[in-house]
């Protein structure tokens, strides 16, 4: 306990050394700012890194009456708008001037906490069932509800990505920083970020809690190999499209796939691309009989969590094979096949995502499993 108090404390005090890190570098009134006839107002909040939430109020107001009107405004072209391209640029400078909003920082400075927490429960090793429960629940409305969408694990890689191609209005410091955080975070302990601080997964696996076909849901785990697979494809389109080696779009706004994908946006409805409106539906089904789908197959960030499971301090150990009476009642519980592989112990490199959420650890009759570090 006092070694995981320490390494928590460290990685608290580390995010809130990234976070006054976090900030726009100054910029020149003549800073080229990206915006053309062709484009929407939401193609140029990402292209500009500037959220819709922030640059829309910085608009004349009647600027603002027809976006804020319909749905459908966002993503029209500013030529249908009828919006002074002028106006947007002096609210795009306005937000780099005035840095990142407290919101965000705070969105960081409050996950370190909220995680390290989770940590310290997991390691008490107490039944955390009911805890849990509500961790999710508070997960899902302080984090997505309240905060809103970004910064997000999701948005962290595809920045750094946008950034290593030279995509204007992603700047260094801010980038970087935050994927560091959301890494370093995920590094402490096993899938820690995205298991209990991430209100997308949070609201997937409160859906798939729910008591409907448990008996299938128990006997029905989604293969590994397919949720690899689809990662693994999806991320590649992502990069050959973003990098121009699909030249698809000419390089354009609807080059970068994972904004056609970014259910986080759920938290921020008016900056939902119209092909993830298709997509809620499927993954609202999904989550019911699919432990986190969205986190399995699309999110980009979960693919580098997964990576970095095999350098986690903390994740999931037997604490003494011998005491083990194989009734497989954590591999049972466990709602991937994580379990199964760590019992086999069989130096595997690509195994299947461990989340951490201590449902083993309940389950074990004769408390072989913990959550801790090397010993």
């Amino acid at each position: 306990m006092k070694r995981y108090i320490v390494v928590a404390l460290l990685c608290v005090f580390a995010v809130l050394a990234l976070t006054t890190l976090i900030q726009y570098p100054p910029f020149e009134e003549d800073q080229v700012v990206l915006v053309r006839d062709g484009m929407s107002l939401r193609h140029i909040s990402e292209r500009n890194d500037v959220p819709l939430d922030v640059l829309v109020p910085l608009l004349p107001t009647e600027n603002r009456s027809d976006f804020l009107t319909t749905f459908r405004s966002v993503h029209k072209p500013l030529s249908e708008l009828e919006i002074n391209h002028n106006d947007i640029r002096t609210a795009i400078l306005q937000t780099w001037s005035e840095g990142i909003p407290a919101k965000d920082l705070l969105r960081y400075v409050l996950l370190g906490i909220w995680v390290a927490g989770a940590g310290w429960l997991l390691v008490r090793q107490k039944r955390l069932a009911r805890t849990r429960t509500m961790w999710l629940i508070v997960t899902f409305v302080l984090f997505g509800v309240v905060l809103g969408s970004a910064p997000n694990p999701m948005e962290a890689v595809v920045r750094l990505h946008k950034l290593i191609n030279g995509i204007p209005g992603n700047p260094f410091v801010l980038v970087v920083a935050g994927f560091v955080v959301f890494t370093l975070l995920s590094i402490l302990g096993s899938r820690m970020l995205c298991s209990w601080g991430c209100p997308l997964g949070a609201l997937q696996e409160s859906m798939y809690n729910i008591p409907l076909f448990q008996k299938f849901k128990k006997t029905h785990k989604f293969p590994f190999a397919a949720s690899i697979s689809i990662r693994l494809t999806i991320y590649t389109l992502f990069f050959l499209l973003l990098f121009g080696i699909l030249n698809l779009n000419q390089g354009g706004p609807g080059s970068i796939l994972y904004h056609h994908l970014n259910l986080f946006k759920i938290f921020d409805p008016h900056e939902l691309a119209v092909f993830t409106l298709f997509l809620i539906p499927i993954f609202v089904v999904a989550s019911v009989v699919v432990f986190r789908p969205f986190c399995h197959t699309i999110c980009p960030f979960g693919l580098w969590a997964w990576l970095s499971e095999r350098v986690a301090y903390y994740r999931i150990r037997r604490v003494d094979p011998e005491v083990c009476v194989d009734c497989s009642e954590c591999e049972d519980a466990c709602p991937t096949g994580a379990m199964a592989a760590i019992n086999a112990d069989d130096g595997r490199f690509f195994l299947p995502d461990c989340w951490s959420c201590a449902k083993c650890i309940d389950a074990c009759p004769n408390e072989v499993l913990e959550w801790a570090p090397p010993r």
